[in-house]
């Protein structure tokens, strides 16, 4: 009798346990169901946008390859208001640069080089960046610009490329001193930089600064083959 008893107790001490925190556990349960459900709609929808920006930028892509700006134009018009934080929007940005800088429109290169170099997450597309604005404002003969963005941050595997940009900037002022030392060490760096410059070409533009300055010219050849390459 005792142990039917204390058998009892148990069971209505697990009822009244029950009773008083049954609905705080389905609660629980509830809870941690909705937020997998909800973690997994929120990675579904990111998928779904980045699939979206990428769809885009495959646009912009052709049509730059086709030298269509305005519809360049567009789709990073419609990446920025649709998916402005997506990597896709500064690579076509880079895009719209080229495109521009090959149409003549060195203003809407800089801007938008400008964005990329402030926006962009990655930074090696930021020295990208910072590269091709610095060829393209040293193109429209501001060479302070020029040699204030090939100075102003540690160039990585663009070292090169960038020493070569401020050469250009130095021989454009007359500095010719600065401009071969700026090219020796563009030389130096690219070897073991394959394929970031010309090498060839930096040698000649050595070897010019005793005949003649290269300089804007020089520059504006750069940025159109350079800023080119980004849909390449």
């Amino acid at each position: 009798m005792e142990d039917y008893l204390s058998e009892r107790e148990q069971v209505d001490r697990i009822r009244q346990w029950w009773k008083e925190n049954g609905a705080w556990i389905i609660v629980g349960l509830g809870g941690g169901l909705l937020a997998l459900a909800g973690w997994n709609w929120w990675q579904n929808y990111q998928e779904e946008r980045a699939a979206q920006a990428s769809a885009l930028y495959s646009v912009v892509a052709e049509a730059a390859m086709e030298e269509r700006v305005d519809e360049v134009r567009l789709g990073v018009e419609r990446l920025a208001s649709g998916h402005a934080g997506s990597p896709y929007l500064q690579h076509a940005r880079m895009a719209l640069a080229a495109a521009s800088v090959r149409f003549g429109d060195t203003d809407a290169a800089i801007a938008e080089l400008e964005r990329v170099l402030a926006d962009a997450a990655d930074p090696q597309l930021r020295l990208v960046a910072r590269l091709r604005l610095a060829r393209v404002v040293l193109a429209t003969g501001d060479q302070d610009r020029a040699l204030e963005l090939a100075r102003g941050a540690d160039g990585g595997a663009f070292a090169a490329a960038l020493l070569e940009v401020e050469g250009d900037a130095l021989a454009a002022r007359g500095e010719d001193a600065a401009a071969r030392d700026a090219y020796e060490q563009a030389i130096a760096a690219g070897q073991g930089a394959p394929g970031i410059i010309d090498e060839a070409f930096v040698q000649l533009k050595l070897e010019a600064l005793g005949q003649g300055v290269p300089g804007a010219a020089d520059a504006a050849a750069d940025a159109d083959a350079d800023v080119g390459g980004e849909t390449s």
